[in-house]
């Protein structure tokens, strides 16, 4: 972007979408080159902001100045284009590897989805219903949540020591007396949840979360729910805790006659693959995602370092000596020298992989391709090749000084200004000063590129990586 054309860097407007300038006369309309914009505009104001914005502002300033043969120009926009498939493959990486999607599934793992560890609500509904869909099947909301499923287990009832102070273990009750402790879905979860969770520090392990362990749990919970239920209570299938008599009452949280301290699930969250209990899906996704977290920074890591070398070479281009890359010609090429003209040749149509200018080398280039898409298709014309170089001397190919000669041979900007011959289309004169030297304008053309060619970054900025790459340091 910093070598482009004024006009072209004109037209890119770092703090406006393609959609806010559509106005303007450059932006295409239709065709091939409006599909070429909207592939690449978001990229081109990325690097726009860079230039305009960034701490190497003065440095890419200076990289404006510089001056580029077409050869290098080809591999800039071979860099470019790398470059861009780099920024596609970080947008799908960032998306893969967000930490809050992780920390949502775990977020409705541990407590149910819309909920907090704060503000749990399970209700509507009375804790029979709630825990085993009894008497109302659809305020059932077991397996919603692991939090849930705990307090279905273990939340204080009736304040007896039977009934109460002892469940789950000898403090994870909450301590009371009659009534004013009993946990119903909304009423006194927190004081409830309170020692549950501290009892469940106590023993929580140094297992991290994998897919693996996600795994086991799933597996242990199936053989706990596939377990044969008492004879009085077999119709309560796949349900956890104590259940006494027939459990006609449900898991109301009062053990004796035909209740129970216990939690139900769906067949269908025990049977369906496609379902499962939902804190258990949850916990499984959210291991998935982690994994796919870890992979993506390593990815990031990969496409760091490319990015890093892509940088480097792209640098190199500025440090080219650009008179390596022009044609040379001998009076009277020996064969030895023709055919080391000839390799310099080749390597100069084979670094161009836009089909435009490959063309514009014709006969010496050929595009070798079925189509026009940009790529190591350029070849050298080895007919042409023998030819140019049977030709070749102190004479262009009628005979002619060749303009070339007479303008090289000025050694003022009035010598140059008055140099005779044929004045190619579009110039104003034959020779042209610049920069202390003087050029025919027919090799000025040359020199031209398209706008589009010279669109993207001059030097592949790393920083707008690293910046993405930041993001997943931490996981």
């Amino acid at each position: 972007m910093s070598i482009a054309a004024s006009t072209f860097k004109a037209d890119i407007d770092h703090t406006k979408d393609l959609s806010d300038i559509q106005e303007k006369p450059a932006v295409p309309k239709t065709g091939k080159e409006k599909s070429r914009w909207e592939k690449y505009y978001t990229f081109w104001k990325k690097c726009k902001n860079e230039i305009e914005t960034s701490s190497n502002k003065g440095d890419y300033a200076k990289w404006a100045t510089k001056k580029l043969g077409k050869g290098q120009f080809a591999k800039l926009r071979l860099y470019a284009e790398m470059a861009f498939e780099f920024y596609k493959a970080v947008q799908t990486t960032l998306k893969i590897a967000q930490t809050p999607n992780i920390q949502t599934l775990l977020n409705n793992a541990a407590f149910g989805a819309g909920n907090t560890e704060a503000t749990s609500n399970y209700g509507p509904g009375r804790r029979a219903a709630i825990c085993s869909g009894t008497t109302t099947p659809t305020h059932l909301k077991a397996g919603s949540s692991l939090k849930l499923d705990l307090l279905c287990l273990c939340a204080y009832d009736h304040g007896d020591a039977a009934n109460g102070a002892k469940v789950c273990g000898t403090d994870t009750a909450a301590t009371g007396s009659g009534s004013n402790d009993n946990w119903e879905g909304k009423d006194k979860t927190a004081a409830n949840w309170a020692p549950l969770k501290t009892a469940c520090q106590k023993r929580k392990t140094q297992v991290k979360l994998t897919l693996a362990t996600a795994e086991a749990i799933r597996l242990r919970m199936s053989e706990l729910l596939g377990r044969q239920t008492p004879k009085d209570a077999k119709a309560h299938k796949y349900a956890l805790g104590s259940i006494m008599g027939n459990g006609s009452e449900g898991c109301k949280g009062d053990k004796d006659t035909n209740g129970g301290r216990c939690v139900k699930y769906k067949e269908s969250d025990v049977t369906d693959p496609a379902k499962g209990i939902e804190w258990l899906r949850n916990l499984r996704d959210a291991a998935l995602a982690k994994e796919a977290a870890a992979d993506a920074n390593k990815e990031m890591t990969a496409i760091t370092r490319s990015l890093q070398l892509l940088n480097d070479s792209t640098n190199l281009l500025f440090d080219e000596d650009e008179t390596t890359l022009a044609p040379a010609t001998t009076l009277k090429p020996s064969p030895t020298g023709s055919k080391a003209q000839e390799e310099k040749q080749k390597e100069q149509c084979e670094a161009i992989k836009v089909e435009t200018e490959c063309k514009k080398k014709k006969p010496l280039c050929e595009w070798k391709a079925e189509n026009d898409d940009d790529g190591p298709h350029c070849k050298l014309n080895t007919t042409a090749a023998e030819q140019i170089a049977t030709q070749a001397g102190a004479t262009g190919g009628n005979g002619d000084t060749k303009t070339t000669d007479k303008c090289g041979a000025a050694k003022t900007p009035e010598e140059c200004a008055a140099v005779k011959g044929e004045i190619p289309k579009d110039k104003k004169a034959v020779c042209g000063w610049i920069e202390g030297k003087y050029q025919d304008s027919s090799f000025l053309v040359n020199k031209k590129i398209s706008l589009i060619s010279a669109s993207f970054m001059s030097l592949v900025s790393i920083m707008y990586f690293n910046d993405s790459y930041s993001t997943f340091r931490n996981l």
